[in-house]
């Protein structure tokens, strides 16, 4: 890529060049770390995002999965990462506004990190076991309601979306409910499957795998609208005004990082965004793209998940685990 074809990217995004350093960067590989094991939607994100760098720089950008206390333990490396360009991070909603309600960490997500570009995000969808006696969400909530309990909710550990969105739905709905946790979605959702577990709160990209298996059946969305994938399956807010949840995943850097780098990074993930063959790789995997969510309009979606959550953990009681 040219000087010329650079400062078009940079002008369509949106966004300020400084060219002097950034055309000169990446000059070694880059590290883009995975707060999560391999295999989940973070991942997936990370890999699309990873290979479409390693197109556009030129450089090798290399995938590095390191999971742990909710992503808490790549946060730190990431910080302590040498603020050049060469270590980035796939950050989800769980390593930034929400990190502090659920894990005494020894730094601030707020002032630490930079955010440079969100890339996706995932509604979740209520799933019950297909043999459920449950038919709807109407009907869920009246035994919730009536039998306080009596409701088993599957949740893949504590501080996971899956358990901070089951316990705001519950607590918005007025049930009181048994909740298990597991070591992460995948054997909660096969315990849903197989009907040990009433309800799970999957991440739409956890279940699609499932939504032709005849094992699953799916009675709400945690979006406004309706999505693609599940066009037949009611949104949670028809029931419970207002209900809105998602979980996201951005791409993030240390604090310090050059200006220069921080704005070809989002020219580069806007113009991925926009890429069609890119759309349909999020679509069929269950995310909704970003597009323009970048620097400042990041930091301000990261504001708003932060003052939606505070509250919210107050209610259901959340404590930050030792």
């Amino acid at each position: 890529m040219n000087r010329r074809q650079f400062n078009t990217l940079l002008a369509v995004a949106g966004l300020s060049p400084s060219l002097s350093y950034a055309q000169d960067w990446p000059a070694s590989p880059i590290t883009m770390l995975v707060p999560y094991p391999p295999g989940g939607n973070t991942d997936f994100v990370g890999r699309i995002t990873s290979e479409w760098l390693r197109k556009r720089l030129g450089q090798s950008v290399v995938v590095k999965n390191q999971g742990g206390a909710g992503g808490t333990l790549a946060t730190e490396a990431l910080i302590r990462s040498k603020p050049d360009g060469t270590t980035l991070m796939i950050a989800s909603i769980g390593q930034i506004p929400m990190v502090k309600f659920l894990y005494n960490v020894r730094y601030d997500p707020m002032t630490d990190l930079v955010p440079v570009a969100n890339v996706a995000s995932n509604p979740l969808v209520i799933s019950v076991p297909a043999n459920s006696r449950f038919p709807d969400l109407k009907s869920l909530i009246a035994f919730g309601r009536a039998n306080p309990g009596a409701l088993t909710v599957a949740h893949g550990g504590d501080g996971s979306m899956s358990h901070m969105s089951a316990m705001v739905f519950l607590q918005r709905a007025g049930i009181t409910a048994t909740l298990v946790g597991y070591r992460g979605g995948a054997p909660a959702v096969l315990d849903t499957m197989s009907g040990v577990a009433d309800m799970y709160s999957a991440n739409i990209s956890e279940i699609l795998a499932h939504i032709h298996s005849g094992r699953l059946r799916f009675l709400g969305v945690s979006s406004l609208k309706r999505i693609p994938q599940l066009p037949d399956v009611p949104v949670i807010a028809d029931l419970i005004p207002g209900h809105e949840i998602e979980t996201w995943n951005g791409v993030v850097a240390p604090k310090g990082t050059p200006q220069a780098v921080i704005d070809r990074l989002a020219a580069e993930v806007t113009a991925m965004l926009e890429d069609k063959s890119v759309q349909d790789r999020f679509t069929e995997a269950g995310s909704r793209v970003l597009i323009g969510e970048v620097k400042d309009t990041f930091a301000q979606r990261i504001q708003k998940d932060l003052a939606l959550w505070t509250p919210l953990v107050a209610q259901i009681g959340v404590k930050p685990a030792n």
